[in-house]
């Protein structure tokens, strides 16, 4: 499925009007079925599916690892994807939804659960690498520079860049990577989240829960996102760009 769509309108430039062609990135829903009940609705570009539902399900917090997943089948209805999920031991109580700072809906109570401190190795973390990762990002995000509209985020090892992932939001695209990290069976404890996007507190969530003990973003970070990565043993850092960044919180695992 396509992630954008051509339209031709008007630009104006120089005092002048033009008629130009732009593309536009697309809007798809993603209709979340979870033991036979509508659990959200996601809008998202119409690219991985799965990933996005099994990650937005750990996010949440209604799974803790993949075996929690009986079934997961994505499906064309007729007016979304839909994904259907059903759980083994767990019946989804009718949560309450709530808007996020990102304009998400998150299941009422999401973080709850946390893990109480992420695996700490010391000193596993490159200052310069994670200068130069956040430029491949750039890089890579031939979708961003084609609409203008997207979020775009990686999962790294120390020095490597293993999976890239653009989407509408910074939070879609990082619950595909854990998503894909959780149905693959990717380990996380040695890993790092590389995003743009204002780092809120249920990105610190999404982190904390998917067991990747460093994240890092091209923008700020609030202030309910710091005490929450200091609460949890997170590595957060904000504000990348080539001539370095800011280190909100780390216990320990960047070098130098």
């Amino acid at each position: 499925m396509a992630t954008d769509h051509p339209f031709d309108v008007l630009e104006y430039r120089d005092g002048v009007f033009r008629a130009a062609r732009v593309r536009a990135i697309r809007e798809v829903p993603l209709r979340m079925v979870v033991n036979g009940r509508e659990l959200v609705r996601l809008m998202f570009t119409g690219a991985h599916p799965r990933f996005l539902a099994a990650g937005y399900l750990l996010s949440c917090g209604l799974i803790e690892s993949a075996r929690d997943i009986a079934t997961l089948d994505v499906e064309e209805g007729p007016d979304a994807l839909e994904a259907r999920v059903a759980l083994r031991n767990s019946q989804p109580r009718a949560h309450a939804l709530s808007v996020t700072s990102g304009l998400g809906r998150v299941l009422a109570g999401q973080g709850q659960r946390l893990r109480t401190q992420l695996p700490l190795a010391k000193g596993w973390v490159d200052p310069a690498a994670v200068v130069r990762l956040a430029a491949e990002l750039h890089a890579r995000s031939d979708l961003y520079r084609l609409t203008r509209g997207c979020h775009n985020a990686s999962l790294c090892s120390a020095g490597e860049m293993l999976l890239f992932r653009s989407d509408i939001g910074r939070h879609n695209a990082i619950d595909t990577l854990a998503g894909q990290c959780l149905l693959e069976g990717l380990p996380t404890g040695d890993k790092m989240v590389v995003s743009t996007g204002r780092v809120a507190s249920e990105i610190v969530h999404k982190a904390v829960r998917a067991g990747i003990p460093v994240l890092a973003s091209t923008a700020a970070a609030t202030a309910l996102a710091v005490e929450s990565a200091r609460e949890h043993g997170l590595t957060l850092i904000g504000n990348v760009d080539a001539g370095g960044f800011r280190v909100y919180s780390d216990p320990g695992r960047l070098a130098g």
